[in-house]
């Protein structure tokens, strides 16, 4: 879990034990986008079936409380069966999130996509879906952590990785400001993030992800949020 100094607000990789409860799953649902922005634009004559499955990648779930939400919600806006698979670094998160789970469509996995053992597991499960690319891949507030504990070259890996694997790829960036209260609290509990003194991507951290995901990687913003009460925005690329 990696809390220091018995501060649950001090962890190094963002895996918060009580996250859900400051930071409301239902509310960061309403905030989702309609059916078209989660399906690809219909080509001329041709249509998606509607009974083909949904295939999505939720990184970083924590305990699975939002993948749950997320489940039931893409279910009932697309009218199709929806298969989400939610992986997390934290062992003790994936063991909640597989106590608590009786969905047969939601599975969760116990790994780093940074690693290259972990990453080769998400593209056996892609293997087994007879699929390239999952749908819809998310990462919710999770940004921020890679960006602290892999520096710029590692937030920029994890996103392509990402952006590889995905038709859809949903990011939820946390502003500069979280940053700073992470630090702020690490260094209260006699710690800290070596790399954050050297970031580029600073104060600006958010332009910068959008000018990678969009200038290098080639995609294009579809939709943005409404910030939420943490004044971060969820964004969709295609």
């Amino acid at each position: 879990m990696n809390i220091r100094n018995n501060d649950p607000g001090a962890v190094q990789y963002g895996n918060f034990m009580n996250y859900y409860q400051f930071n409301s799953a239902s509310e960061r649902v309403k905030l989702l986008p309609d059916k078209d922005i989660w399906l690809p634009p219909v080509e001329e004559g041709r249509e998606t079936p509607e009974y083909k499955p949904y295939y999505v990648l939720d990184v970083g779930c924590n305990s699975g409380v939002f993948t749950k939400l997320l489940h039931k919600h893409l279910e009932q806006l697309l009218q199709r069966p929806v298969t989400i698979i939610g992986v997390d670094i934290d062992e003790r998160l994936i063991e909640r999130a597989l106590a608590d789970n009786t969905n047969t469509l939601i599975s969760y996995n116990c790994l780093d996509v940074l690693d290259e053992t972990g990453f080769a597991s998400i593209t056996r499960h892609l293997n087994c879906l007879h699929c390239k690319k999952f749908d819809a891949v998310c990462c919710y507030s999770i940004t921020m952590w890679i960006h602290l504990n892999h520096h710029d070259q590692g937030l920029q890996s994890f996103l392509k990785k990402l952006s590889d694997i995905a038709e859809l790829l949903v990011v939820e960036p946390q502003p500069w400001k979280c940053y700073q209260t992470a630090v702020r609290r690490m260094k209260r509990a006699g710690d800290g993030f070596p790399l954050f003194p050297q970031l580029k991507w600073r104060s600006d951290v958010e332009l910068q992800i959008q000018n990678y995901l969009e200038q290098t990687l080639g995609r294009r913003k579809t939709f943005e949020s409404t910030p939420t009460k943490w004044q971060r925005k969820i964004c969709f690329y295609r």
